[in-house]
């Protein structure tokens, strides 16, 4: 039971640091600065210069999708190294947070049968 509430208590303080994480990012000539949460939610955009006056419709678009997306990386990088000391052996915190793990791999179909046999169960 003490593990257990362990782990509560660890998820709970995963859960509200992953709150509070949050990540900038500035494009180049300073044009817009994006701010994301842990879970690559955009929280702010804002345009700290008047260059973006100056810019064609495409090109202030495209400036402004690559430092959202610079700024998810940052936060989910951020949220990763909350995330790490949680996960198993083997499994990369990047990659979960991206969705990219295989989870499988590392997490077998059925929990491991300890002291028992598979008939006693």
């Amino acid at each position: 039971m003490a593990h257990y509430r362990d782990q509560r208590a660890s998820a709970l303080d995963y859960q509200r640091r992953l709150g509070e994480v949050a990540a900038t990012a500035t494009s180049p000539r300073r044009v817009v600065s994006v701010t994301v949460g842990g879970q690559g939610q955009v929280t702010d955009v804002s345009f700290p210069t008047g260059a973006y006056k100056r810019m064609a419709p495409a090109e202030l678009a495209s400036a402004i999708l690559s430092t959202i997306a610079e700024a998810r990386d940052k936060a989910l990088d951020e949220a990763a190294d909350l995330l790490a000391p949680m996960l198993p052996p083997g499994l990369d915190a990047r990659q979960v947070m991206r969705g990219q793990a295989d989870i499988g791999a590392v997490l077998p179909p059925e929990p491991p049968v300890v002291g028992l046999t598979e008939e006693e169960l």
